[in-house]
């Protein structure tokens, strides 16, 4: 069963020095000249920015793999690159640091997230209960 859970945009985080971080949009194209710091590689956000530099002729230069968006915060701060994360993990890990974040045009950058699960049935009570409550919880509203 899939049900819809909330929606968020990726965001290109940069530090507050660098020259994309005076604007307010931009397109995902227009950060491939610079290096990045990318999820782990088989996260979806990696995968799909790959993907988006193949569609227009372009190879992402990945500096390094980290393992969660906390990590690609650090990295971008101590100037390995840019990183490419949803917009409420930068207004939960940015503070503090002297980063920015710059919104993506691409329409693939507004992401629908969803939640999986097999026949409720089936499930153990935990995970129904988990289930239940994200379901309940309404999403917080973005700034």
């Amino acid at each position: 069963m899939r049900y819809a859970y909330r929606n968020d945009r990726l965001v290109i985080v940069v530090p507050q020095h660098h020259p994309l971080a005076g604007a307010s949009r931009i397109a995902f194209s227009d950060t491939l000249d610079y290096d990045h710091v990318g999820l782990f590689a088989t996260s979806s956000i990696y995968l799909r920015s790959q993907y988006a530099a193949q569609q227009i002729g372009k190879s992402l230069r990945l500096r390094v793999h980290v393992p969660g968006f906390d990590a690609v915060c650090r990295m971008v701060q101590a100037g390995m690159g840019v990183g490419l994360i949803p917009d409420r993990a930068f207004d939960v890990l940015s503070s503090g640091m002297t980063l920015s974040a710059v919104q993506l045009t691409d329409d693939w950058a507004n992401r629908e997230l969803m939640l999986v699960a097999r026949d409720q049935t089936g499930l153990s009570a935990t995970s129904r209960l988990m289930l239940d409550h994200l379901r309940r919880t309404p999403a917080p509203l973005p700034n």
